[in-house]
């Protein structure tokens, strides 16, 4: 029980941790991818206004002559450019000068969109240029003395630095998100080791004064039933006050039993016996068994489905314990029960390798918002005809311990007013 509780707080811890880094790398990821890319179209608008500029300075200047249809860059100074950046400038009179062929795929493409008049808003592309791949941020201006310029930035680095920038983010994540779950878990341990030795001495405690009211409940019961032999001979007070004693000795007795049950359970000390068990046997012994409790409330008990073959019957658990289940939900099935209702025990083979134990009553029901508390402990959903049939509300406890202890699934369907169906798969064994 504790370990599955560390284990959820350490995954709960992990989710929210796991959350909050996401959207930690995500931010600080889009932030530096946003960063880079305003610095890249800034440092493309600087270009065009520098490149501007120069052309303008040149014209005041004066070009050197330069023969028709043919692509010159003499004349202008391009020391202003980077190594990574390429511009290609078509004047007024169509003339083109190109500030580099350092990158001849685009540059090419840079020759044909001026050659066509194309103006390019900034963009990014992608180019084949021999068998490496070029990322470039591209535009282009009208400059102010006549003439398109057209620019290009090579941040094939920038696309490798976010590229490596995933990586980096991704290891780092899941290495801090390791050392936190592995630092929660350490932590939920060390902050539930009071609240276990807390439970166990409670534990404990239960155990041990279950145990010692044994005696002293056995001597009152022994009294008692020593008591009914002269009960005839008493007032009809005193009967009644006999009666009344006996009733509640057997409730109490009742009581200890299954807290001493629980209490080992909680503890891990339940004996079980694991031995290939005839499931509908048990049910019809168990029917015939409460056969007189549910004809003194005016209830039909009765058997439903059965397999057709004894060994589709069999199951591999503890006799006592399955015995103890068919009781409780027998028990709590007819506690619920008005008079002129019904009980039905059914034993049905499911499937290949599964047989189910179905429980079906026409009392009460339960509420469908409360259908997920019948398990624990002290539950009841009508206390004053739990209280009336001497009910604790530790039945339907026990007999989830022992579906558990039996690795059974349980299924409860219910309708207020209707009645209710519990349902048990355990796996079958052949005889």
């Amino acid at each position: 029980m504790f370990q599955r509780t560390r284990m959820r707080l350490t995954l709960v811890f992990g989710c929210v941790l796991a959350l909050i880094l996401i959207l930690v790398t995500l931010a600080y990821y889009f932030f530096l991818q946003e960063t880079i890319q305003r610095n890249e179209r800034s440092e493309m608008a600087n270009i065009l206004e520098k490149t501007s500029r120069q052309w303008e300075h040149r014209l005041e200047e004066g070009l050197k002559d330069h023969r028709d249809g043919k692509r010159e860059s003499r004349g202008i100074d391009w020391q202003y450019l980077q190594s990574n950046e390429l511009v290609v400038i078509k004047a007024s009179d169509n003339r083109l000068y190109v500030s580099s062929t350092a990158y001849a795929a685009m540059s090419e493409r840079m020759v044909q969109w001026a050659r066509a008049g194309q103006s390019v808003n900034q963009q990014r592309l992608e180019i084949q240029d021999g068998e490496q791949k070029q990322h470039f941020l591209v535009g282009s201006a009208a400059m102010n003395a006549g003439g398109t310029a057209w620019a290009a930035i090579d941040i094939s680095s920038d696309i490798m630095l976010l590229s490596q920038m995933k990586w980096v983010l991704l290891v780092f994540s899941v290495v801090l998100l390791s050392i936190a779950s592995a630092g929660g878990y350490w932590f939920a341990g060390r902050a539930m080791g009071p609240i276990k030795d807390s439970y166990l001495k409670q534990v404990e405690f239960t155990a041990n004064a279950s145990h010692e009211l044994r005696t002293p409940l056995s001597v009152m019961h022994s009294s008692v039933e020593l008591l009914q032999d002269y009960k005839s001979s008493l007032p009809a007070f005193e009967q009644h006050i006999l009666d009344g004693l006996k009733d509640e000795v057997q409730r109490m007795t009742r009581l200890v039993e299954s807290l001493l049950l629980l209490a080992r359970s909680d503890s891990q000390s339940w004996t079980f016996q694991r031995e290939q068990v005839n499931l509908c046997n048990l049910c019809a012994d168990a029917v015939q068994s409460m056969q007189t409790v549910a004809q003194k409330q005016g209830i039909q008990l009765r058997i439903g489905e059965s397999p057709s073959g004894s060994g589709d019957a069999y199951v591999m658990g503890d006799e006592d314990q399955l015995h103890r289940l068919i009781y409780i939900l027998l028990d709590n099935a007819i506690k619920y029960t008005s008079p002129e209702g019904e009980v039905t025990v059914s034993c049905i083979p499911h499937g290949d390798n599964e047989l189910m134990l179905r429980v079906s009553d026409t009392g009460i029901g339960i509420p469908e918002d409360e259908l997920h508390l019948i398990f624990d402990r002290f539950y009841r959903v009508d206390k004053a005809r739990s209280r009336e049939s001497g009910g604790a509300g530790l039945g339907l406890s026990i007999a989830s311990e022992i579906m558990r202890m039996h690795r059974a699934a349980v299924r409860v369907t219910s309708k207020e007013g209707e009645g209710s169906c519990f349902e048990v798969m355990f796996h079958r064994s052949q005889a």
